[in-house]
């Protein structure tokens, strides 16, 4: 997440929030993995594994 945001921004931190898309694996989902990119200013989206209409999306 670091890495994403210092590359789009060249700063450790975003200005305007953005959309961190991913599925429900437990490494996306656990609170301090949430957290992190909270403090990012990321806003973390998880989509269900199984949804055909997210099929392909994350």
């Amino acid at each position: 997440m670091l890495k994403s945001v210092e590359y789009r921004t060249g700063q450790n931190r975003l200005t305007t929030p953005v959309q961190w898309l991913s599925d429900n694996g437990s490494y996306y989902t656990t609170k301090e993995t949430v957290r992190f990119g909270r403090d990012l200013d990321l806003e973390i989206c998880t989509k269900t594994a199984y949804s055909p209409e997210s099929n392909g999306i994350s």
